[in-house]
C-alpha cells in the first residue's frame, strides 16, 4: 500500500483505542510509518507512547481500529505473532539474558515460522560456531563493536544495545521500534546509536523512535508525531521544518496555575541540603552532580520526563540510595546514604507506588505504628498494649481522614486514596523535618488529592521542607514554591512557580535550552 506518488507506508494504524480501566490511553489514534524512515513518537510521562508501540508489536490489543503492515491487513494477538510479522520492540528496559553471551542470546528465543500458527523456538541443538559467525557478520554489516562471546552482564549499556538491536536484525525484524533508546545513555554512546539508526534507515528498516529529547530528533528523524493524553495533537509533522520550541509546548499542553489558597509559608533556615550528589544507573541516567537545598516552610517540585533520575533523587534525599559521590544533610546531620539516621533525623516519604509503602495485609494499627513498635506507649517489656496501639491508630486515622477509620481492617481493603491518606498518617504524624513525597496524589479523586495535599501544605507550615517529586505538572503547580526540572539526571532549570509557563518546561524537559532572558529557546 502507498501513498500518493510518495514511498510505500510500512506500518499504518486507524482509528486506534485503547483503555485500562477508566483510563483512556489511546484515543483513536492515526499513525503511519514509511518505508526509510524515521518517524519519531514524542509526548509527555503518560500520554501513550508505549501504549502504541506494544500495538504495533503485539504486546497488547487495540480496543478499536485498524492495523496494516506493510500493505497487509495486521492483527497480532500475541508478541510473538509481532514477531513472526518481522516487527521488533526494542524496549529502554532491555531484554537480553545476562548471564549468556550475545552468541547465546541470538539463537535464544529465535523464531521460526510454523504455517499460520505464529512463531516458536527452535527445536534444536545450540551451535556455539555459527552463532558466533553470525554475530560476527552482522556486526561487521552494521559497522559495531559487538562482541559474540563476552557475557552481556560485562558489556556496557550501550553495547548491551547495540547487541539487541543486532540480535532483532537477525531474526528478520523488518520494522524496528526503540523505545527511550538513548534515556541512559551518555554523549558519545548517543552520537553512535544515532549513526546507527541512519544507517539502517538509509538501508531501507523503517524506525518507530520514540523519545523526549528533542535536540536528539532533529539530529535523526524524518517525521514527528506529538501524543497528549492518548490523542494526537501533531501528526506526522516533517522534523527539518518544525518548531521545536513548539512541539515541547504541544507535548505537555497548557500548564495553569490553579487558584490555590496557599497558606502563608515563611521560608527558614536550610533543613535538607543535598550536595552533588551522583550516582551511577544501569538503566536510566541517574544523578550527575545534582545540588538541592530546602529550607524550613517551602515546599520543592522536581519535575522532569520518567527515568531523568526521579527515582534515584528520592532514594537518595531519604537515605534508602547511597550515592557515588556527594552528601546529604538534615539540619546539619550527615544521613547519606542510612535509611536509619535519616529516619532519626526526621525524613519521611511518600512512595508513589503503595504497595512499596504499606503492608497490604496488616491491619491499619499495625501500619500505623510501624516505625514506633519499640515505643514504651506501645509497648512494655515486650509484650505489645493493644488498647493503647488501637486507640492511637483511631484518632491518626481520623485526624488524616482515612475512611473507615477502624484499626483492625486490612490496609490493603481500603481504596487508593484512603491507603495514600494512611501512608501519610504513619510518616507526617510527628511533624517530619523533611518530606519527600513522589506524585502525592496521582490517581486520587478530588477529595482525597485535597486531603495529601492539605497534608503537604500542613508539614511545611509546621516548619518541615517539602520536596515534591512529580510527573504531574499541575500538582507541582499547585503545591510548590520553586520547580527544579531533572533532564538527564542534571537539573536543568530552576525557577519561582509564578515563572513556570508550558514553554519554559516543555524546552527543559526535552534537552532544550531556555534563554533567560525570555527570547525563547538559545
Amino acid at each position: 500500500m502507498s501513498t500518493d506518488a510518495g514511498p510505500e507506508v510500512a506500518f499504518e494504524a486507524r482509528g486506534v483505542s485503547r483503555s485500562f480501566g477508566a483510563t483512556r490511553a489511546l484515543d483513536t489514534v492515526d499513525f503511519d510509518l514509511r518505508s526509510g524512515e524515521i518517524h519519531a513518537l514524542v509526548g509527555e510521562n503518560g500520554a501513550g507512547k508505549t501504549t502504541l508501540a506494544k500495538i504495533t508489536a503485539g504486546a497488547l490489543r487495540p480496543d478499536s481500529g485498524t492495523l496494516r503492515l506493510f500493505g497487509e491487513p495486521y492483527d497480532p494477538r500475541r508478541r510473538s505473532d509481532g514477531s513472526a510479522a518481522g516487527v521488533a520492540h526494542v524496549r529502554q528496559q532491555l531484554s537480553l539474558v545476562r548471564g549468556l553471551t550475545v552468541a547465546q542470546n541470538i539463537e535464544l528465543g529465535r523464531p521460526r515460522a510454523l504455517g499460520g500458527t505464529g512463531w516458536r523456538p527452535w527445536p534444536r541443538a545450540f551451535n556455539a560456531r555459527a552463532a558466533r559467525a553470525e554475530v560476527e557478520r552482522l556486526a561487521a554489516e552494521l559497522d559495531l563493536a559487538v562482541p559474540a562471546d563476552e557475557l552481556v552482564d560485562d558489556l556496557p549499556l550501550a553495547v548491551r544495545q547495540q547487541a539487541e538491536i543486532l540480535i532483532s536484525l537477525a531474526w528478520g525484524a523488518r520494522l524496528l521500534i526503540l523505545d527511550e533508546p538513548s534515556s541512559a545513555l551518555g554523549p558519545l554512546e548517543t552520537d553512535a546509536l544515532v549513526a546507527l539508526c541512519l544507517r539502517l534507515r538509509d538501508e531501507g528498516t523503517p524506525i518507530i523512535y520514540i523519545s523526549h529529547r528533542l535536540p536528539e530528533l532533529a539530529r535523526l528523524a524524518d517525521r514527528l508525531t506529538v501524543l497528549r493524553q492518548g490523542k494526537v495533537v501533531t501528526a506526522g509533522r516533517d522534523v527539518h521544518d518544525a518548531d521545536l520550541r513548539r512541539i515541547a509546548e504541544l507535548m505537555i499542553g497548557d500548564i495553569t496555575l490553579l487558584d490555590v489558597e496557599r497558606p502563608a509559608l515563611a521560608p527558614g533556615e536550610v533543613r535538607l541540603d543535598a550536595d552533588g550528589l551522583r550516582v551511577a544507573a544501569e538503566h536510566g541516567p541517574g544523578l550527575r552532580d545534582v545540588s538541592l537545598r530546602v529550607r524550613a516552610g517551602e515546599i520543592v517540585g522536581v519535575v522532569g520526563v520518567a527515568g531523568n533520575g526521579q527515582d534515584e533523587l528520592a532514594g537518595v534525599l531519604t537515605g534508602q540510595l547511597r550515592p557515588d559521590a556527594g552528601t546529604v544533610c538534615v539540619d546539619e546531620t550527615d544521613v547519606t546514604g542510612s535509611p536509619a539516621a535519616a529516619v532519626g533525623a526526621g525524613v519521611a516519604l511518600l512512595p508513589e507506588d503503595r504497595t512499596a509503602g504499606l503492608a497490604a495485609d496488616f491491619s491499619l494499627a499495625e501500619n500505623l505504628i510501624a516505625r514506633r513498635v519499640a515505643d514504651p506507649q506501645f509497648a512494655r517489656l515486650g509484650v505489645r498494649l493493644t488498647k493503647a496501639v488501637q486507640r492511637h491508630a483511631r484518632a491518626l486515622a481520623e485526624r488524616f481522614d482515612v475512611r473507615p477509620p477502624e484499626p483492625a481492617l486490612r490496609a490493603g481493603s481500603l481504596s487508593g486514596g484512603n491507603q495514600q491518606k494512611l501512608m501519610a498518617a504513619r510518616e507526617m504524624e510527628r511533624d517530619p523535618a523533611v518530606l519527600v513525597a513522589a506524585g502525592p496524589t496521582k490517581g486520587l479523586d478530588p477529595h482525597a488529592g485535597r486531603a495529601i495535599r492539605d497534608r503537604c501544605f500542613e508539614a511545611a507550615g509546621r516548619g518541615g521542607a517539602v520536596v515534591i517529586i512529580s510527573a504531574d505538572l499541575d500538582e507541582v503547580a499547585e503545591l510548590a514554591q520553586r520547580v527544579v526540572v531533572l533532564s538527564g539526571g542534571r537539573v536543568t532549570d530552576r525557577f519561582g512557580v509564578e515563572e513556570m509557563t508550558s514553554a519554559r518546561l516543555g524546552a527543559v524537559m526535552a534537552g532544550l535550552a531556555w534563554d533567560p532572558a525570555g527570547e525563547g529557546l538559545e
